[in-house]
């Protein structure tokens, strides 16, 4: 930490600010000292008041004095958080308010306030904001199962453990979910915990496993089937959109719009930048692409994702995707195992993972995958990627031939 003056060339008295380089943030914390001094009663070399005689010597020792006070304050806040020490942290060491601190009490003041911050910042997307809101009726729901309203200190291990029972049992949550939603409880603490407050930390022993799906993606045959089959207006413009999407490997709120400004300089990609991630994608501009975007002149259809998805397992039952797919969940020790037509679970995310999945088979490195679809975590990635049992078999057979 440093001192500096506001106004370092003026003629009369400035403030003296804070600074103070945060490494957990890569941020700078600055505050103002609330004290005034002189530029010419200033060291700029030793950032402290010139010691001096006569009269002004007592205001500058006592000035003195103060920045030494608030200089141990921060050594405290450095000593209690170590490596987490945030902007927020400092701010209640530095400048506490009585208001502020009583401003919220429970955990649902400080979720509510958190949700606020997301949407007042525009940081997340609807969908992202209807998640945490989710995430916060449960707790409000397991509160009223308690009959107890809780603290942040009050999120120890054992309290994670009786939230992800209640999940279970009478929310009937399985792992995937629930390994969502835990993650999104834990985002709004480490928001608690930057802004300064108390918080238990016990919350980064707590995690639940993520199992792998078995969401299917359709194969080369099954994609060309969906792209010659005869349809009424309705079904052809959903057709349309999730070969689009099945074309660029975008999320459904990306790959329902594209427009002509989206197209590189040189006329061969489309760069965009995703809805719920602010990613950019560089999407190459292949034929088959072109030629559905200029079917519609760049204005493609409008249609709700809950409407397409009726539509896509439509159409998909048409051209006979009949064959069985297990699906498995897991609740904790127990497993649900369930038996579906492929047409049945097919849906908008389906294209994403076609893509994905095509790509990957046909020798598409995972660094170009990335950069088409704006996936940046290559574990991300790899939950996309499925295997086509039949490529599989023909390679082994050949192999052993």
């Amino acid at each position: 930490m440093y001192y500096y003056l506001k106004e370092p060339n003026s003629n009369k008295e400035t403030l003296i600010i804070i600074q103070y380089f945060v490494k957990s943030e890569n941020k700078k914390f600055k505050l103002s000292t609330q004290l005034k001094i002189n530029p010419i009663d200033w060291s700029k070399e030793n950032r402290l008041p010139r010691s001096k005689r006569g009269g002004d010597s007592y205001k500058n020792r006592r000035i003195t004095d103060k920045l030494i006070e608030l200089n141990n304050k921060l050594q405290h806040a450095i000593d209690t958080h170590g490596n987490d020490l945030t902007i927020g942290h400092l701010k209640e060491y530095f400048n506490p308010n009585k208001e502020r601190e009583n401003k919220y009490v429970y955990i649902e003041d400080y979720f509510t306030a958190f949700i606020d911050e997301k949407i007042k910042v525009q940081q997340v997307g609807k969908p992202a904001i209807q998640k945490y809101k989710v995430v916060l009726s449960k707790i409000l729901s397991f509160q009223e199962y308690t009959n107890k309203k809780y603290l942040l200190t009050d999120f120890d291990d054992t309290f994670f453990q009786d939230f992800i029972a209640f999940l279970r049992i009478e929310h009937n949550l399985y792992d995937n979910t629930l390994h969502r939603y835990i993650n999104f409880f834990k985002t709004c603490l480490i928001w608690c915990a930057r802004k300064g407050y108390k918080i238990n930390k016990d919350y980064k022993n707590i995690s639940i496993k993520r199992h792998e799906t078995n969401h299917p993606h359709l194969t080369k045959k099954e994609l060309k089937l969906l792209e010659e089959v005869e349809l009424d207006k309705a079904d052809d413009s959903a057709r349309d959109l999730f070969l689009i999407g099945a074309y660029t490997g975008q999320r459904f709120s990306d790959y329902s719009i594209f427009e002509k400004a989206d197209i590189s300089s040189k006329g061969d990609a489309i760069v965009k930048k995703a809805k719920k991630t602010n990613t950019i994608s560089y999407i190459p501009l292949h034929p088959k692409l072109k030629a559905l975007l200029d079917k519609y002149e760049w204005r493609l259809p409008k249609i709700s994702s809950q409407k397409f998805n009726k539509r896509i397992q439509k159409i998909c039952k048409k051209i006979g995707l009949n064959n069985e797919i297990k699906e498995e969940r897991e609740k904790g020790k127990y497993k649900n195992i369930s038996i579906y037509p492929k047409w049945q679970m097919i849906g908008s995310h389906t294209a994403r993972r076609t893509f994905i999945t095509l790509m990957s088979e046909g020798g598409v490195s995972d660094h170009q995958i990335m950069k088409i679809t704006g996936i940046k975590d290559a574990k991300t990635l790899k939950g996309y990627k499925k295997i086509n049992m039949e490529t599989l078999i023909d390679t082994t057979v050949k192999f052993w031939s």
